[in-house]
């Protein structure tokens, strides 16, 4: 029983990161906040998942306010919008 549900949560998993770097995520998110932030946040999943590395979220916060010049504020609304807990332990 355990081990279904381990398969059950990579596949959740596997399937929340395939729609975060989908163009339907993008698309879903641009008209509410800018089309640059979305891709930076895409860029960054993608390069943690490359590299093999977990995020750290202030990290990810400080990226996104340094390499897109958006307030804490944007970015912390962002967050709140895509539920960002919904990706720990990835993003932590």
């Amino acid at each position: 029983m355990y081990n279904d549900d381990i398969k059950i949560s990579l596949l959740e998993f596997y399937d929340l990161i395939e729609y975060t770097l989908s163009f339907k995520f993008r698309d879903n998110w641009r008209h509410l906040f800018s089309e640059r932030l979305v891709k930076l946040f895409q860029l960054k999943i993608l390069h943690s998942l490359k590299s093999s590395k977990p995020i750290k979220r202030d990290s990810l916060r400080n990226y996104l306010m340094s390499k897109g010049k958006y307030k804490k504020e944007v970015i912390d609304h962002f967050f709140e919008m895509i539920d960002l807990e919904l990706y720990r332990p990835f993003i932590y």
